[in-house]
């Protein structure tokens, strides 16, 4: 009687693990990483931060290029003399003249500072859609753990009844009926743990994606990466990784600033016109008005600014040399752990599959002949869950190292 409830649970056993596993079929109601991604890249909030720190950046370079106002003097000066007052009336207008090129470097250097704020944007984009795909990833591997324990319980509930049949007819012992008892028990608990963690797995995916609970329940993709990017290509594209182009603009600017400090001895131009008008008793006259000023340079010619931007220059600079050396260092050590994992999970997925189901069809058998009790045979399909789990706790540590090889590289698909 259990063994033909056994064969027919087994292989819808096996068939539901294998979709637990690999999904090779989307549902319309499913979410799929790239889906995740973009939604997530797509919230208003998100994109409102993103868009509000570029343009803070930009309204820099306006400020920076903007000539000082003009300046406007009206005066009125009146003088009590013998025989009548004199009147003195005065409009001029004047501006001041940037004549040593300090104003174009320093538009130069605010430019530059707009691009690593655009660089830095990419980092900050390509860290949320990193952070979204290990939500997603790690979402999948706890649903597909609790679909994997799920079915488990099916079995265990399925071979609980019919021990209990078999021990009201003396078949079996108490302790075997005791066991699987213990047996569900424990699984239902297990389940529980899978259950909770899956739900939060997806509440957290939910509120980085903007989606809502229900359009998380079912996600749509494989935990094991097709394939491992090669080391080469990656290590050249590591020079165009966005937090590193960033140091670069940085320090560019620092020597923009640097340059319009070295012409701190050349003073600024102001040129003021205007018209003064003289009245007496007897006489009236006006006469126009050029003036031209600048400041000394004697003591303070920006030397002060020029040792801040040199260092600050040399401090970014030697950041983004000690910056790439200890990437490249990361990036070869990530390319062997994301590589040696995923095969890691193919070899084991090769040599443990099949020895799993050899063991449950030698434990079958046993079974059958008498030979193994129901504990052995429920132990060798135990191995089989176990496996699975196992299979399933690898790919997405392989998953999660492909993540960070890619964040770590600067290169995205998503992009």
């Amino acid at each position: 009687m259990f063994i033909r409830n056994s064969n027919a649970i087994r292989p819808e056993f096996k068939a539901a693990l294998l979709q637990a596993k690999t999904l090779t079929v989307k549902e319309p109601s499913t979410l799929t990483e790239r889906e995740a991604v973009v939604g997530a890249l797509s919230r208003p909030a998100w994109m409102e931060a993103e868009t509000g720190r570029i343009a803070v950046a930009e309204s820099i370079v306006t400020e920076t290029g903007m000539m000082h106002n003009p300046v406007l003097a009206i005066s009125r000066d009146r003088l009590g003399m013998v025989g009548g007052d004199i009147t003195e009336r005065s409009v001029q207008i004047s501006q001041t003249f940037d004549i040593s090129g300090r104003r174009s470097l320093r538009v130069d250097a605010a430019s530059k500072r707009l691009n690593s704020e655009k660089l830095d944007s990419r980092v900050r984009r390509l860290n949320s859609i990193a952070e979204v795909r290990r939500a997603f990833a790690e979402t999948l591997h706890r649903t597909q753990i609790q679909s994997a324990l799920g079915l488990w319980l099916i079995r265990i509930e399925s071979a609980s009844k019919v021990t209990a049949q078999l021990a009201r007819a003396g078949e079996v012992s108490g302790y075997d009926r005791r066991r699987i008892e213990r047996e569900a028990q424990t699984t239902r608990a297990r389940l529980s743990v899978a259950q909770a963690d899956a739900a939060r797995s997806r509440e957290a995916l939910a509120a980085l994606t903007g989606k809502k609970q229900d359009e998380v329940m079912h996600l749509f993709g494989n935990l094991l990466p097709d394939t491992t990017p090669a080391l080469d290509v990656l290590q050249a594209s590591l020079l165009q990784r966005p937090d590193l182009e960033s140091l670069l603009a940085q320090t560019e600017a620092y020597e923009r600033e640097y340059q319009a400090a070295q012409r701190g001895w050349v003073p600024d131009l102001t040129v003021g016109i205007g018209q003064k008008t003289l009245e007496e008793p007897t006489r009236r006259g006006s006469g126009a008005i050029v003036g031209v000023s600048f400041t000394i340079p004697l003591f303070d010619r920006n030397q002060a600014t020029q040792q801040r931007s040199f260092a600050k220059a040399q401090i970014v600079r030697a950041e983004h040399v000690l910056a790439l050396s200890k990437a490249d260092i990361e990036l070869r050590s990530a390319w062997r752990l994301a590589d040696e994992l995923r095969n890691a999970v193919l070899a084991y997925r090769h040599e443990v599959s099949s020895d799993s189901q050899n063991l449950s069809g030698i434990a079958e058998a046993a079974y059958r002949s008498g030979e193994a009790s129901l504990l052995e045979l429920l132990d060798a399909y135990r191995t089989e869950l176990n496996f699975s789990i196992t299979e399933l706790d690898l790919a997405l540590r392989a998953r999660l190292a492909q993540i960070d090889l890619e964040t770590l590289s600067g290169v995205s698909s998503y992009e």
